[in-house]
């Protein structure tokens, strides 16, 4: 990268914003995806909108490539700079700017992590319903992804908190986000988020938690299916594979989900979240869904109403994916979307074709928005293991393709998806025509 760039963007910055050689630490590199690392010319902290219009403006006239990044807990490689040039880090914009009683609104800079625009949701008595399993990541991160989470169907994604906002196009010119809404979801590649204004609700006042065992997945699938058809408008609704379920258990010592019922293996359990104004119509919820359990043919129904039980629940649903991390010699996550109807065949053929390369499939699914999270496992050499994953990634993405799915997922492509793309980026192509046309935001990705 020339020289004068560096030099304008510390003149524009300051220069202790503009990380360059040694400065730069690893972490900019990569992020969870363990696709490698990939060093940028250079790292700018931006502080304001006005930081990241004058970055954008130096960066399109010389024709840099940007890689805006967060809190880099993506899981695609969204965020690393395979193409070198700036790192835009947006962390440091992590200020909530207002929050209006009236509207009941939140504005927030795109660098506040999730869980603190959850708390100050609640501190006002409200909630802020997306709820993806990285607690830590940005909540300009999440609209880029437009990340979702369990309680996606009834509650939907970020997409649906969004207000209005503001952004910077590659040129640097500054548009309030109603007027390019298309960026929400383009992954970095169409503008930077600066500014989200997002609407909160109010929170359930009870709840409870219900747990389904079944004998086989199909069967599971289909009880959620009919769940979410009684009207009762469930929060989450997840199949969880009894794999994954005792591995966790394992690994964390907190086995929670049922993995025998009187002597038996269960394969599958779902786990539903109901919802209601008080206890007494929470009840009445539950007691719709023990009516159908001969229909459902569920091996039991356990409830978990008290706070620890909740408390504990949750704390195992959100362990799967950090127990893998953990507890696994060698693992990797498939991130996908197919129909409700079909996941129990994406289930049963991703678990067949792991086992026929030596490897143990796991996975947990949102019923409702058919979003999948399959783990594969793998107790030999590393570099094996990359081998193996290499082989079998076309042909989950064909799989998941082939049943009407999208590879997208909630994670989004990324880098890591980006050979398989196929037609998943086309609209995003139209549009960075219009919004990028020197292509200078997040290149090699979604909308290459």
């Amino acid at each position: 990268m020339n020289t004068n760039v560096i030099e304008n963007l510390k003149a524009a910055l300051g220069e202790g914003r503009v990380l360059t050689g040694d400065a730069i630490g690893a972490d900019f590199c990569h992020d969870e995806y363990p696709g490698g690392n990939f060093a940028p010319d250079a790292v700018v902290e931006a502080q304001s909108t006005d930081d990241v219009a004058a970055v954008l403006k130096i960066c399109s006239e010389n024709e840099v490539p940007v890689t805006v990044r967060g809190a880099g807990t993506g899981q695609v490689g969204g965020s690393v700079p395979i193409k070198g040039g700036v790192v835009l880090s947006v962390k440091g914009m992590d200020k909530i700017l207002e929050f209006n009683e009236a509207e009941r609104t939140l504005r927030v800079q795109p660098g506040v992590l999730l869980q603190d625009v959850k708390s100050e949701a609640e501190s006002h008595g409200l909630y802020y319903p997306p709820d993806p399993g990285e607690k830590t990541s940005t909540i300009g991160g999440n609209a880029a992804t437009d990340a979702g989470g369990p309680c996606a169907v009834k509650y939907g994604s970020t997409r649906d908190y969004i207000v209005d906002g503001v952004a910077v196009l590659a040129d640097g010119s500054v548009k309030k986000l109603n007027d390019a809404e298309e960026i929400i979801g383009s992954e970095g590649t169409l503008g930077v988020i600066c500014e989200l204004t997002l609407r909160l609700i109010d929170k359930p006042k009870a709840d409870a938690i219900l747990l389904l065992p079944f004998m086989d997945t199909e069967s599971c699938v289909k009880a959620a299916q009919t769940v979410l058809g009684t009207g009762c408008s469930p929060a989450v609704v997840d199949y969880l594979d009894t794999d994954i379920v005792e591995f966790s258990g394992n690994v964390t010592g907190n086995p929670v989900f049922p993995v025998e019922m009187d002597g038996e293996r269960v394969a599958a359990t779902l786990m539903a979240v109901l919802e209601g104004e008080d206890d007494d119509l929470v009840m009445e919820q539950m007691e719709s869904i023990a009516e159908l359990a001969e229909e459902l043919e569920c091996l039991d129904i356990l409830v978990g109403d008290t706070t620890t039980m909740k408390r504990d629940m949750w704390a195992a649903h959100d362990a799967f994916h950090t127990s893998m991390e953990s507890g696994a010699k060698n693992s990797f996550e498939y991130n996908i979307t197919v129909p409700a109807v079909n996941i129990a065949e994406m289930v049963e053929w991703v678990k067949a074709a792991a086992e026929e390369k030596g490897m143990k499939a796991m996975a947990y699914a949102h019923v409702g928005t058919g979003g999948m999270h399959i783990h594969i496992a793998f107790d030999g050499e590393r570099d094996e293991f990359k081998s193996l994953i290499n082989e079998l990634s076309p042909a989950v993405y064909e799989k998941c393709t082939a049943l009407g799915g999208d590879i997208r997922g909630e994670y989004g492509i990324g880098y890591a998806k980006a050979p398989f793309a196929g037609e998943a980026g086309g609209k995003l192509k139209a549009a960075k025509a219009e919004l990028d046309p020197k292509g200078i935001l997040n290149p090699g990705k979604v909308a290459d």
